[in-house]
């Protein structure tokens, strides 16, 4: 029994330290290097929060400009 509530008890708090650790929220250098790695041809021109999604502007080596929208989560929301 005492076996029992030990391993509950054991989980329970692992599971409160998980649920406080959280996911880091996404910010401006974040969403930047999302860009990066999905075009590393690109040069990082801007970055703007609207509302809870992020707005980044680049162009890439071939002069062509883009714009890639991510949300909060991190996911690409939209890509210009």
């Amino acid at each position: 029994m005492k076996k029992i509530l030990g391993i509950t008890l054991s989980l329970a708090v692992w599971g409160a330290l998980l649920m406080m650790q959280g996911t880091p929220a996404i910010d401006a250098t974040i969403a930047e290097e999302a860009v990066i790695a999905a075009h590393p041809d690109a040069i990082v021109c801007e970055a703007e929060q609207v509302g809870h999604k992020f707005t980044v502007a680049y162009v890439d080596s071939h002069l062509n400009r883009g714009e890639v929208t991510i949300a909060d989560d991190g996911h690409i929301v939209a890509e210009n």
